[in-house]
């Protein structure tokens, strides 16, 4: 087995662990703070995370996926980037404060400005260990990052659940967040600063093609923040922040699958695919693999969400959460179609190609922008999870005839192919559970009956792939054996 397909690998199981982690530390997060917050805590805290998660983009400067991309990185360049990331974080950060009250006005929330104040730091804590981070990933050390991210989360986890059983309200959510990432930027120095300790150097002459990089990279990466974000937006303005309350629970709830999964995606591919950038035939086969890999994970788990959402909110979360019901069943379907796109972004940087990307999120934005803000203000939020659907079946011909069309060349029918198997398998399952449902909805009460349907949901899903693909089974066999014996 070559060096770098051990080194892939190495880093799948490693962002792996971190994700299934992670997901399940934010699940019980979830669970335990829509028991113990109201819906007008989510909805401030929405809006405070439009503007901070936009101006986090900005503190990067794009430079991060410059340095996995370029191979000639020197200390001089990294001392020089690692002290203008701290230096524009800073800047933004106090950018955010000082422009907490129009935040507030905006809204007409006048309890934002202290929650925006708080954010702000948030622009400048991950500044002094990201550099490292990114190293890390060019290196594929995704063992470094994974436990560092596991211990961060844990961190808010504690943080969120003890401070909203004392009352703390929507702040409990502020110290969860600052917590976190206090915590995975102290980590990632004890450990990066040793083999990459930046100098007390900087030069101008340093930045020289990383900013030319990093600007599409950080144009993107606000644009899609403000794209991602234009629902909170518009119902926070329009509506009360309870109301965006339930939109933005039913939406955390359904995008953390695809916010979860699309780092993994991102982090184990870009530098996979900036190693095999030249060579056509590996990179089509590579990106394929991954879009067959993200149908078979995400299948099961939104089309599961669709037919169980009805019995899991008030069993899971409580009765105070099912006007979010009806939400999350059309998220859904909208976050499925979403999550076959999430791919394209590695393979467009690991080309140098952030100008293609950038131009790709405008075109997204185009589509969205007016999307939501024509459903949002002629039907309200039942109007915003509908266009999503919409728009997200959209981006999908978009991301073929734009980008993977002039990147790889004709692909259409290995590209449709690659998600089929998942989506198809899925919907026999929904088939099956919607059966056992009916059958078993006169004998067994709600809570029992949820169980009942998640347990044959994935046994049904795994019999009905064991059947028609057992390639896919001997291929992990194959895997787990051939680990075994390195091992030995």
């Amino acid at each position: 087995m070559s060096s770098l397909k051990k080194k892939g690998i190495k880093a799948a199981k490693w962002s792996s662990i971190a994700t299934i982690v992670t997901i399940v530390i934010q699940l019980l997060q979830l669970v335990a703070l829509s028991r113990l917050l109201n819906p007008i805590d989510y909805g401030l805290m929405s809006m405070t995370m439009v503007v901070v998660a936009a101006a986090v983009n900005l503190t990067d400067a794009g430079i991060s996926n410059a340095i996995i991309h370029r191979q000639d990185v020197t200390r001089n360049h990294l001392s020089s980037l690692y002290i203008l990331n701290l230096v524009t974080g800073a800047f933004i950060a106090s950018i955010i404060f000082f422009s907490a009250p129009l935040v507030a006005w905006f809204y007409n929330e006048p309890a934002l400005v202290t929650p925006v104040r708080w954010m702000a730091l948030l622009c400048v804590l991950p500044a002094f260990g990201q550099q490292f981070e990114v190293l890390f990933r060019k290196e594929l050390k995704f063992d470094n990052i994974a436990k560092i991210q596991i211990v961060a989360y844990f961190v808010g986890f504690v943080l969120a659940v003890g401070g909203a059983a004392v009352g703390l309200g929507v702040y409990a959510l502020v110290i969860s967040n600052l917590g976190n990432a206090f915590v995975k930027s102290i980590l990632l120095m004890i450990q990066g600063w040793r083999k990459w300790t930046p100098q007390l150097h900087f030069a101008t002459k340093d930045l020289k093609g990383y900013l030319s990089f990093g600007v599409y990279q950080m144009s993107s990466n606000v644009i899609q923040s403000l794209m991602s974000n234009i629902d909170y937006i518009i119902i926070g303005r329009l509506y009360s922040a309870q109301t965006l309350g339930y939109y933005s629970f039913a939406f955390q709830l359904c995008t953390m699958p695809v916010l979860k999964l699309t780092p993994l995606i991102n982090t184990v591919s870009l530098p996979l695919y900036a190693k095999i950038q030249d060579d056509l035939a590996r990179l089509k086969s590579g990106y394929i693999k991954t879009v067959q890999l993200v149908s078979y994970l995400n299948a099961p788990i939104y089309m599961g969400l669709l037919v169980t959402a009805p019995v899991l909110v008030p069993f899971i979360f409580g009765s105070k959460w099912e006007p979010s019901v009806i939400l999350i069943q059309i998220l859904a379907v909208a976050m499925l179609a979403r999550s076959l796109t999430v791919p394209i972004q590695p393979l467009l940087q690991s080309k140098g190609r952030t100008d293609m990307y950038f131009r790709y999120t405008l075109l997204g934005m185009s589509v969205q922008v007016p999307g939501l803000a024509i459903g949002t203000i002629y039907w309200g939020i039942m109007g915003t999870c509908v266009a999503y659907v919409l728009i997200q079946l959209t981006m999908i011909v978009i991301q073929y005839r734009y980008a993977m069309r002039r990147i790889l060349g004709p692909c259409l029918r290995p590209y449709l192919r690659s998600m089929a198997p998942g989506l198809a398998y899925g919907l026999i399952m929904v088939a099956g559970v919607l059966v056992i449902n009916y059958l078993s909805m006169a004998v067994f009460s709600q809570e029992a009956n949820f169980v009942i349907q998640v347990a044959c949901g994935a046994l049904i899903y795994f019999a009905v792939i064991f059947l028609f693909n057992k390639e896919l089974f001997q291929n992990i066999k194959n895997r787990l054996i051939s680990k075994t014996k390195l091992a030995k």
